[in-house]
Protein backbone atom coordinates (compact mmCIF):
# COMPACT_ATOMS: atom_id res chain seq x y z
CA UNK A 1 0.00 0.00 0.00
CA UNK A 2 1.58 3.38 -1.48
CA UNK A 3 2.02 5.72 1.57
CA UNK A 4 0.19 8.60 2.46
CA UNK A 5 0.30 12.03 4.82
CA UNK A 6 -1.76 11.88 7.70
CA UNK A 7 -5.10 13.78 7.15
CA UNK A 8 -5.31 15.35 11.00
CA UNK A 9 -8.49 17.18 11.10
CA UNK A 10 -9.63 16.29 7.13
CA UNK A 11 -11.85 13.44 6.35
CA UNK A 12 -12.69 11.84 3.08
CA UNK A 13 -16.11 13.45 1.62
CA UNK A 14 -18.63 10.78 1.20
CA UNK A 15 -22.23 10.93 -0.65
CA UNK A 16 -23.64 12.74 2.50
CA UNK A 17 -21.28 15.82 1.97
CA UNK A 18 -22.23 16.48 -1.50
CA UNK A 19 -25.29 19.01 -0.36
CA UNK A 20 -23.20 21.00 1.68
CA UNK A 21 -20.05 21.18 -0.26
CA UNK A 22 -21.84 22.71 -2.84
CA UNK A 23 -23.20 25.45 -0.58
CA UNK A 24 -19.59 25.51 0.45
CA UNK A 25 -18.43 26.12 -3.24
CA UNK A 26 -20.69 28.64 -3.94
CA UNK A 27 -20.20 30.97 -0.85
CA UNK A 28 -16.57 30.81 -1.29
CA UNK A 29 -15.51 30.71 -5.09
CA UNK A 30 -18.39 34.35 -5.48
CA UNK A 31 -14.78 35.87 -5.01
CA UNK A 32 -12.89 34.17 -7.61
CA UNK A 33 -12.50 36.01 -10.24
CA UNK A 34 -13.17 33.04 -12.09
CA UNK A 35 -17.21 33.18 -10.68
CA UNK A 36 -17.45 36.75 -11.84
CA UNK A 37 -16.16 35.52 -15.98
CA UNK A 38 -18.08 32.53 -16.09
CA UNK A 39 -21.08 32.63 -13.88
CA UNK A 40 -22.85 36.65 -14.62
CA UNK A 41 -26.18 35.16 -14.13
CA UNK A 42 -25.78 34.01 -10.43
CA UNK A 43 -28.21 36.66 -8.94
CA UNK A 44 -31.18 35.63 -11.18
CA UNK A 45 -30.38 32.01 -10.83
CA UNK A 46 -28.35 30.85 -7.86
CA UNK A 47 -30.32 27.73 -8.08
CA UNK A 48 -28.53 26.40 -10.60
CA UNK A 49 -24.97 27.78 -9.34
CA UNK A 50 -25.38 26.02 -6.90
CA UNK A 51 -26.61 22.70 -8.43
CA UNK A 52 -23.35 23.40 -10.92
CA UNK A 53 -21.34 22.75 -7.94
CA UNK A 54 -22.68 19.65 -6.19
CA UNK A 55 -22.95 18.08 -9.04
CA UNK A 56 -19.06 18.58 -9.67
CA UNK A 57 -18.38 17.90 -6.36
CA UNK A 58 -20.36 14.82 -6.89
CA UNK A 59 -18.35 13.23 -10.23
CA UNK A 60 -15.63 13.92 -7.96
CA UNK A 61 -16.16 12.67 -4.87
CA UNK A 62 -17.93 9.27 -7.32
CA UNK A 63 -14.76 9.33 -9.67
CA UNK A 64 -11.21 7.06 -8.78
CA UNK A 65 -9.48 9.98 -10.69
CA UNK A 66 -9.60 12.08 -7.44
CA UNK A 67 -9.67 12.37 -3.89
CA UNK A 68 -11.95 15.17 -2.31
CA UNK A 69 -11.00 16.06 1.29
CA UNK A 70 -13.22 18.18 3.90
CA UNK A 71 -12.77 20.25 6.84
CA UNK A 72 -15.30 20.81 9.37
CA UNK A 73 -15.64 23.72 12.17
CA UNK A 74 -18.27 24.39 14.37
CA UNK A 75 -21.82 25.71 12.81
CA UNK A 76 -22.70 29.60 12.67
CA UNK A 77 -26.23 29.95 11.64
CA UNK A 78 -25.50 33.36 10.10
CA UNK A 79 -22.99 32.15 7.74
CA UNK A 80 -24.76 33.10 4.44
CA UNK A 81 -24.44 36.96 6.04
CA UNK A 82 -20.94 36.55 5.21
CA UNK A 83 -21.00 35.84 1.69
CA UNK A 84 -22.53 37.42 -1.00
CA UNK A 85 -23.25 34.60 -3.02
CA UNK A 86 -27.02 33.43 -2.95
CA UNK A 87 -27.54 30.21 -1.47
CA UNK A 88 -31.46 29.59 -1.58
CA UNK A 89 -33.56 28.78 0.92
CA UNK A 90 -35.22 24.99 1.13
CA UNK A 91 -31.68 23.92 -1.13
CA UNK A 92 -32.12 19.93 0.19
CA UNK A 93 -29.54 20.54 3.01
CA UNK A 94 -30.72 20.27 6.45
CA UNK A 95 -28.41 22.23 9.22
CA UNK A 96 -27.36 21.36 12.51
CA UNK A 97 -28.58 23.06 15.50
CA UNK A 98 -25.59 26.35 16.86
CA UNK A 99 -22.49 24.75 17.71
CA UNK A 100 -23.15 21.59 15.64
CA UNK A 101 -20.26 20.32 13.22
CA UNK A 102 -20.47 21.06 9.75
CA UNK A 103 -18.16 21.12 6.27
CA UNK A 104 -16.91 24.61 5.91
CA UNK A 105 -13.68 23.60 3.37
CA UNK A 106 -13.09 21.53 0.76
CA UNK A 107 -10.37 20.32 -1.61
CA UNK A 108 -10.42 18.21 -4.95
CA UNK A 109 -7.18 16.43 -6.21
CA UNK A 110 -7.10 15.17 -9.71
CA UNK A 111 -4.60 12.16 -9.05
CA UNK A 112 -1.90 11.94 -11.54
CA UNK A 113 -2.34 9.07 -14.87
CA UNK A 114 0.60 6.78 -12.92
CA UNK A 115 -0.99 6.91 -9.17
CA UNK A 116 -1.59 3.95 -7.03
CA UNK A 117 -3.98 5.59 -4.92
CA UNK A 118 -6.87 5.87 -7.60
CA UNK A 119 -9.81 4.74 -6.27
CA UNK A 120 -8.45 3.48 -2.91
CA UNK A 121 -8.94 7.50 -1.31
CA UNK A 122 -12.81 7.08 -1.34
CA UNK A 123 -15.67 6.55 1.04
CA UNK A 124 -18.46 5.44 -0.74
CA UNK A 125 -21.94 4.71 0.53
CA UNK A 126 -20.82 5.91 4.18
CA UNK A 127 -18.46 2.48 3.94
CA UNK A 128 -15.22 3.55 3.94
CA UNK A 129 -12.17 0.99 2.38
CA UNK A 130 -9.97 -0.92 3.93
CA UNK A 131 -6.95 1.39 3.07
CA UNK A 132 -8.98 4.15 4.85
CA UNK A 133 -8.28 2.16 8.57
CA UNK A 134 -5.16 3.91 9.32
CA UNK A 135 -7.55 7.10 9.15
CA UNK A 136 -9.57 9.08 11.99
CA UNK A 137 -12.23 9.52 9.28
CA UNK A 138 -15.70 9.03 10.90
CA UNK A 139 -18.01 7.61 7.36
CA UNK A 140 -20.46 9.94 6.49
CA UNK A 141 -23.19 7.84 6.21
CA UNK A 142 -25.93 8.26 3.28
CA UNK A 143 -26.12 7.95 -0.26
CA UNK A 144 -25.43 10.06 -3.36
CA UNK A 145 -27.83 12.58 -3.80
CA UNK A 146 -29.88 12.56 -6.72
CA UNK A 147 -29.14 15.78 -9.20
CA UNK A 148 -31.46 16.84 -11.56
CA UNK A 149 -29.80 18.38 -14.90
CA UNK A 150 -28.36 21.64 -14.62
CA UNK A 151 -29.72 24.34 -16.95
CA UNK A 152 -26.46 26.37 -16.39
CA UNK A 153 -28.63 29.48 -16.77
CA UNK A 154 -26.17 30.93 -14.87
CA UNK A 155 -23.60 30.58 -17.16
CA UNK A 156 -21.60 32.21 -19.79
CA UNK A 157 -21.44 29.19 -21.75
CA UNK A 158 -18.56 30.60 -24.22
CA UNK A 159 -16.41 31.49 -20.60
CA UNK A 160 -17.03 28.54 -19.32
CA UNK A 161 -15.79 26.47 -22.11
CA UNK A 162 -13.53 28.47 -23.00
CA UNK A 163 -11.61 28.56 -19.75
CA UNK A 164 -11.27 24.64 -19.30
CA UNK A 165 -9.46 24.57 -22.72
CA UNK A 166 -7.19 27.42 -22.01
CA UNK A 167 -6.19 26.17 -18.85
CA UNK A 168 -5.49 22.60 -20.61
CA UNK A 169 -3.66 24.01 -23.10
CA UNK A 170 -1.35 25.98 -20.87
CA UNK A 171 -0.67 22.66 -18.71
CA UNK A 172 0.10 20.37 -21.93
CA UNK A 173 2.21 23.79 -23.31
CA UNK A 174 4.14 23.21 -20.10
CA UNK A 175 4.90 19.53 -20.10
CA UNK A 176 2.54 19.56 -16.87
CA UNK A 177 0.03 16.25 -17.95
CA UNK A 178 2.00 14.25 -15.79
CA UNK A 179 0.87 16.24 -13.11
CA UNK A 180 -1.24 16.01 -10.30
CA UNK A 181 -4.07 18.68 -10.16
CA UNK A 182 -5.65 20.96 -7.05
CA UNK A 183 -8.74 20.98 -8.93
CA UNK A 184 -10.77 23.04 -6.55
CA UNK A 185 -9.92 24.82 -3.07
CA UNK A 186 -12.65 26.31 -1.26
CA UNK A 187 -13.27 27.71 1.76
CA UNK A 188 -16.31 29.33 3.48
CA UNK A 189 -16.40 33.12 3.77
CA UNK A 190 -17.63 32.87 7.42
CA UNK A 191 -15.04 30.55 8.73
CA UNK A 192 -11.89 32.24 6.86
CA UNK A 193 -8.75 32.89 8.62
CA UNK A 194 -8.85 30.13 10.81
CA UNK A 195 -6.36 27.84 9.17
CA UNK A 196 -8.59 25.34 6.94
CA UNK A 197 -6.95 26.84 3.70
CA UNK A 198 -3.25 25.58 5.01
CA UNK A 199 -4.82 22.33 5.45
CA UNK A 200 -6.51 21.87 2.78
CA UNK A 201 -3.92 22.84 0.38
CA UNK A 202 -1.03 21.16 2.69
CA UNK A 203 -2.02 17.41 2.41
CA UNK A 204 -2.40 17.55 -1.39
CA UNK A 205 1.45 18.96 -1.92
CA UNK A 206 2.52 16.53 0.67
CA UNK A 207 1.26 13.56 -0.89
CA UNK A 208 2.30 14.22 -4.07
CA UNK A 209 5.48 14.59 -2.29
CA UNK A 210 5.29 10.81 -1.00
CA UNK A 211 4.59 10.35 -4.50
CA UNK A 212 7.60 12.12 -6.15
CA UNK A 213 5.48 13.48 -8.95
CA UNK A 214 4.92 17.12 -9.20
CA UNK A 215 1.47 18.91 -8.62
CA UNK A 216 -0.23 21.66 -10.23
CA UNK A 217 -2.57 24.30 -9.82
CA UNK A 218 -4.49 26.84 -11.54
CA UNK A 219 -4.32 30.10 -8.68
CA UNK A 220 -6.33 33.23 -8.41
CA UNK A 221 -4.71 35.86 -6.58
CA UNK A 222 -6.13 35.77 -3.44
CA UNK A 223 -4.86 32.35 -3.44
CA UNK A 224 -1.62 32.71 -4.40
CA UNK A 225 0.04 34.03 -1.63
CA UNK A 226 -1.01 30.51 0.35
CA UNK A 227 0.01 27.92 -2.34
CA UNK A 228 3.47 29.40 -2.64
CA UNK A 229 4.50 29.56 0.57
CA UNK A 230 3.98 26.01 0.19
CA UNK A 231 6.81 25.89 -2.23
CA UNK A 232 4.92 26.24 -5.28
CA UNK A 233 6.33 28.30 -7.93
CA UNK A 234 5.09 29.88 -10.82
CA UNK A 235 5.16 28.52 -14.70
CA UNK A 236 3.01 30.69 -16.68
CA UNK A 237 -0.22 32.37 -16.82
CA UNK A 238 -3.62 31.63 -18.00
CA UNK A 239 -5.80 34.64 -19.35
CA UNK A 240 -8.77 35.02 -20.89
CA UNK A 241 -9.25 38.32 -22.71
CA UNK A 242 -11.67 40.94 -22.55
CA UNK A 243 -14.97 40.83 -24.74
CA UNK A 244 -18.16 42.65 -25.28
CA UNK A 245 -19.39 40.33 -22.56
CA UNK A 246 -16.76 41.39 -19.88
CA UNK A 247 -14.21 43.73 -20.91
CA UNK A 248 -12.05 43.27 -17.78
CA UNK A 249 -11.19 39.54 -18.73
CA UNK A 250 -9.77 37.08 -16.33
CA UNK A 251 -5.66 35.68 -15.66
CA UNK A 252 -4.64 33.08 -13.30
CA UNK A 253 -1.57 31.73 -12.83
CA UNK A 254 -0.29 28.03 -13.13
CA UNK A 255 2.17 26.88 -10.42
CA UNK A 256 3.76 23.84 -9.48
CA UNK A 257 5.41 21.97 -6.84
CA UNK A 258 8.53 19.48 -7.37
CA UNK A 259 8.49 20.00 -10.93
CA UNK A 260 10.23 22.22 -13.58
CA UNK A 261 9.63 25.27 -11.79
CA UNK A 262 11.90 24.18 -8.74
CA UNK A 263 14.57 22.99 -11.38
CA UNK A 264 15.17 26.15 -12.58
Amino acid sequence: MAPVPPLGTLRIAGPADVLRIGIVAAAGFRYSPLFRWERPHHQDFPDDTLLSYRTQFLNSVKSDDFVVLVQEDTYLPNENDKTSAIIPDNNGWTAPEAGGKVIVGVVSVKLQPSSAHKGKLKNHEGQQSLYLGVFPSPPAVGSYPDLPANPGRDLNRRHYDGWGTLAADARKKNNLDGDSIVSMLVVHPAYWKRGHGTRLATWPRDLSVLDKVPQCVSSATMSQPLFLSLGYRQVDSIAAEGDGDDPDGVCTALLEHGGTAQEA
